[in-house]
C-alpha cells in the first residue's frame, strides 16, 4: 500500500486514538489467574461466531486480531459486530498483515505507520470497536517496533515460537504492565500437546498468573489443517479453565495500565453535557465537557454571554429558549456542537400540607403530607410538630403522646425564597372526650321483610343503644334486624362513654311487594331509581372508607362493562357497598343521546344516599371495558370510546383513556365529577361513514341482542316463542296422514 493513499486515514481517521484510552480497563495487581485467548486474521471471525454459543457456555470471551476489514463481506462484519456484542474484544493486526521488521528493512519508520498501522486502527474504530492491543503479523518485532506502536497500543503480542513445554515458556502476564506479551499457538498441528497446555493453565491460576494463547481458525473436523483448532481441542481448553475457575480475559486488559495514545492526527470531537435542558430562571445549569484533542474550545450561552471553557456554571435570568453553541478547535480540524436549553420562570413556593387526622385520643398518630406549590417545587422542608420534635422528610409521620392542642407549622424553600403555613392538631384525653355517633346500613330500601345489617363507625364509644324504628331494639356493637312490614323507619343509635352520650338518626324504607314479584318503581335495588325491568345485570363490591385514604371498588365478577371505582375518601364511613347496574337499553330516567353508537347504559351507586358528594369525596374515577369484537363489527374508532355521564338533565362527554388491553377487551379509564347514570359511546371509522352514505348500513345491535349473567343478582330476558299456529298445522297434517293410511 502506498503512503499516499493513507492521507484520508491521517485526515479524518485518527482522532479515535485518544477514545480508545478513555476506555482501557486497568487490573489490579490481585486479580485472579486466568487466560488471555486471542484469534487470529479476518478468517477467523466467522468459525468464531459460528463456535459463540459454546464460548458463552464457559463465560469466554475472546480477542480476535482483524486486518483488511473493509474489504471484508456484510456477513463478515456483521458476524464481528455479535462478537463484539458478545464482550469480545476487536484487536489490530496490521492492516496488510505485512512482516514488521522486512518492511522497515526496505521503507521507514512513518510509512510503516502510515501505511499499516494507522490504516488498521482507522478501519476498526470506524466500525465502533475500541483498539487496545496489536498481534504481530508473523510475530515479527523488535525493541524499535514495540517503540514505535507504544503510543498507539497497551498491549503488544508476539510469539514464543517452538514451544513445546508451556511451563518452560514466557506465555504469562503477572501484571507487572509489560507491554509485550508472548502467546502460546493451540492450533492441533502446533508442537504443544493439550496436557502442556493444561499444566499452563494450573500454573497460571496458580500464581494469579495470565496464560496467553492464540489460535487461528477453528475446524469442526477431527483432523483440522495447519492453523486451524479443532472443536473438541477448544472445548477441553475452554472447560478446563472454567473447571479451575480460572477468569478469561481479553487482551486489552493486560499490557501497560498507564498507556495514554498520542493524540496525532486526531480529529477534535465537539461534545458536552448540561445538567439539565429545562432550567428555571435564577438556576445552576452545569456544563462539563467532554470534547476530545482540543486546544482551544468557546461556549457560547445564546443569551450574549460566553465561556472559554466548557467546564462551567451558568445561570439564565430572562425565560426563554437558548441555543448554546460549543466549538473546538486545534492544529488540524474543528467542530461545533450545539444543545436547547428551555428557562421557565420560576416562582416562589406556597407552603401547604394535609394530615390524615386533625384531632383524636392520645397517642395519636398522625401522617402529614406535602401539598405545597412552587416552580420549582420546594426543594427543602422543616416540619415543627409544636410538641418540641421536628422532621426534614417531605412527608412525615408524628406520634403525639399527651393531650393538648399542638401548632404544626411547615417550612418550605426552593431557589427562590422560603414561606411557611401552620395548621392545629387536637389531641384528647380519654377522660373527657364525648363520643361521636356514626354507622352505616347494608341496604336503606328494599321489599318487605327486609333485612339490615348495621355496621358502627363511632368513635370514642364504649356502648351502643339502636332504636330501629319498629319498636324494636339491640345493644350490639353491629347488629342485624329483620322490618317484616311495610313502611319507613327511623334508625337512631346512640353512642356512650364514661363522659356522655351522643346520637345519629338514618331512614329505613321497607317497599310492599307487588303481585308481580317485583316493585317497578323501586329501582335496581339498594336504593337505585332504575326500574327493575330495565336492569342486564348487576355487581356489588364492598370496602372499608377511611378518611384521607385512596378508595376503590374491584368488581372482579366480571359480570358488567366496569372494572373498578375509585375515590379519595374525606370522611370515614367504614364498610360501604358500590352497585353498577348494566342495563339492557337507555334508561327512561335520562334522555337520548346526541350523537357516538352507544356500547353500553349503566348506573354507578356509591354507599347510601347522598354520600357521594364533594362534601365526602373527591377525584372520582371509573375505570370500564370494552369488547374489541364489538368495536371491529361496529367499525369503532377505539381512539373515539367516550364515558358519558348524564346529570341535571343533560349528558356531559367525559374523557377516556386508555389504560390497558388484552385478548378481549380494551381497559379505559376516566375521571368523572360524580356517580349516577352513564353511558359508554363510540364513533364509527371514516369508512364506515363514507358506507353508510353510500347505503350500506349495518345491522343494529340492541342489548336485547345480547343474553347477560349477573353476579348477586339473577339477569332477566325476554321469552322467544315460535310462529303462532305452528304446532296446530303439524296436529292437522299427522291426522290427515292417518285416516289416508287407514283408508287404502
Amino acid at each position: 500500500m502506498k503512503l499516499y493513499k493513507f492521507k484520508p486515514y491521517a485526515k479524518y481517521g485518527l482522532f479515535l486514538l485518544l477514545i480508545i484510552s478513555l476506555a482501557g480497563n486497568a487490573h489490579a495487581a490481585t486479580d485472579k489467574g486466568g487466560i488471555a485467548l486471542s484469534w487470529d486474521d479476518v478468517g477467523s471471525i466467522e468459525p468464531c461466531y459460528l463456535n459463540l454459543t459454546k464460548f458463552q457456555q464457559y463465560n469466554a470471551v475472546c480477542t480476535i486480531n482483524v486486518n483488511t476489514l473493509n474489504e471484508s463481506s456484510d456477513s463478515t462484519k456483521a458476524q464481528l459486530a455479535a462478537l463484539h456484542n458478545a464482550g469480545w474484544e476487536i484487536a489490530a493486526h496490521g492492516y496488510n498483515h505485512t512482516d514488521s521488521i522486512a518492511f522497515l528493512n526496505n521503507s521507514t519508520s512513518e510509512e510503516w505507520l502510515n501505511q499499516e498501522i494507522f490504516p488498521n486502527i482507522v478501519e476498526i474504530t470506524g466500525y465502533g470497536y475500541p483498539v487496545y492491543s496489536f498481534a504481530y503479523p508473523y510475530s515479527s518485532r523488535s525493541e524499535t517496533t514495540d517503540s514505535l506502536l507504544a503510543p498507539y497500543f497497551r498491549t503488544l503480542r508476539s510469539t514464543n515460537f517452538e514451544t513445546v513445554n508451556v511451563n518452560a515458556s514466557n506465555a504469562y502476564y503477572k501484571w507487572d504492565d509489560a507491554r509485550v506479551v508472548y502467546g502460546v499457538e493451540i492450533d492441533d498441528r502446533s508442537n504443544v500437546s493439550l496436557e502442556s497446555i493444561q499444566y499452563g493453565i494450573d500454573y497460571a491460576i496458580d500464581n494469579d498468573y495470565v496464560l496467553i494463547l492464540y489460535g487461528h481458525a477453528i475446524n469442526s473436523s477431527d483432523s483440522p489443517g495447519e492453523y486451524q483448532t479443532s472443536v473438541s481441542r477448544l472445548e477441553s481448553i475452554l472447560n478446563y479453565t472454567n473447571q479451575k475457575n480460572g477468569t478469561f480475559y481479553l487482551m486489552g486488559e493486560l499490557g501497560n495500565s498507564s498507556w495514554v495514545p498520542s493524540g496525532r492526527f486526531s480529529n477534535v470531537i465537539a461534545n458536552f453535557t448540561v445538567s439539565s435542558d429545562n432550567v428555571y430562571t435564577g438556576e445552576n445549569v452545569t456544563f462539563a465537557d467532554y470534547s476530545v484533542n482540543h486546544t482551544i474550545q468557546l461556549l457560547d450561552f445564546g443569551d450574549g454571554s460566553n465561556s472559554s471553557t466548557a467546564n462551567v456554571v451558568h445561570k439564565y435570568t430572562t425565560p426563554g429558549t437558548y441555543t448554546v453553541n460549543l466549538t473546538v478547535t486545534n492544529d488540524v480540524s474543528n467542530q461545533s456542537i450545539t444543545k436547547t436549553i428551555t428557562v421557565i420562570q420560576s416562582t416562589p413556593p406556597v407552603a401547604n400540607f394535609t394530615s390524615n387526622l386533625t384531632t383524636g385520643l392520645a397517642p395519636l398518630d398522625v401522617a402529614f403530607t406535602d401539598a405545597s406549590t412552587g416552580l420549582p417545587t420546594p426543594t427543602s422542608w422543616l416540619w415543627d410538630f409544636g410538641d418540641g420534635y421536628n422532621s426534614t422528610e417531605q412527608s412525615p409521620k408524628h406520634t403525639y403522646s399527651a393531650a393538648g392542642s399542638y401548632t404544626v407549622n411547615l417550612t418550605v424553600s426552593n431557589l427562590n425564597s422560603t414561606t411557611s403555613t401552620t395548621a392545629t392538631i387536637t389531641v384528647l384525653n380519654e377522660s373527657n372526650v364525648l363520643p361521636v355517633a356514626n354507622f352505616s346500613m347494608s341496604v336503606t330500601r328494599g321489599d318487605a321483610p327486609l333485612s339490615v345489617t348495621f355496621t358502627d363507625l363511632s368513635q370514642y364509644a364504649t356502648s351502643w343503644t339502636w332504636d330501629f324504628g319498629d319498636g324494636a331494639s339491640s345493644t350490639d356493637q353491629n347488629p342485624t334486624h329483620e322490618y317484616s312490614s311495610a313502611g319507613t323507619y327511623t334508625v337512631k343509635l346512640t353512642a356512650k362513654n364514661a363522659n356522655g352520650e351522643n346520637s345519629t338518626t338514618a331512614q329505613i324504607i321497607a317497599d310492599r311487594k307487588s303481585s308481580g314479584g317485583s316493585n317497578g318503581g323501586g329501582g335496581g335495588g339498594g336504593g337505585s331509581p332504575e326500574p327493575a325491568r330495565n336492569v342486564e345485570v348487576k355487581e356489588l363490591s364492598q370496602v372499608s372508607i377511611t378518611n384521607g385514604k385512596a378508595v376503590q371498588f374491584d368488581f372482579t365478577k366480571n359480570a358488567t362493562c366496569v372494572v373498578s371505582v375509585g375515590f379519595d375518601a374525606k370522611k370515614t364511613v367504614g364498610k360501604t357497598t358500590t352497585i353498577v347496574e348494566q342495563l339492557k337499553n337507555k334508561s327512561t330516567l335520562v334522555s337520548n343521546l346526541s350523537d357516538g353508537v352507544v356500547y353500553k347504559y349503566f348506573n354507578v351507586w356509591v354507599g347510601n344516599s347522598g354520600f357521594a358528594t364533594s362534601a365526602n369525596i373527591e377525584n372520582p374515577v371509573i375505570g370500564f371495558k370494552v369488547e374489541k369484537a364489538w368495536i371491529k363489527d361496529k367499525n369503532i374508532d377505539k381512539d373515539s370510546i367516550t364515558l358519558n355521564r348524564y346529570s341535571n338533565k343533560t349528558w356531559e362527554k367525559l374523557p377516556a383513556s386508555l389504560s390497558g388491553e388484552d385478548n378481549k377487551y380494551l381497559y379505559f379509564k376516566s375521571s368523572v365529577p360524580g356517580y349516577s347514570f352513564f353511558a359508554i359511546t363510540g364513533k364509527m371509522t371514516e369508512n364506515e361513514i363514507g358506507q353508510i352514505k353510500d347505503g350500506i348500513t349495518p345491522k343494529p345491535e340492541t342489548q336485547d341482542d345480547k343474553n347477560g349473567t349477573e353476579s348477586e343478582v339473577n339477569s332477566t330476558s325476554d321469552n322467544k316463542t315460535g310462529l303462532p299456529g305452528f304446532e296446530m298445522i303439524y296436529c292437522i297434517l299427522g291426522l290427515l296422514g292417518v285416516f289416508l293410511y287407514r283408508r287404502k
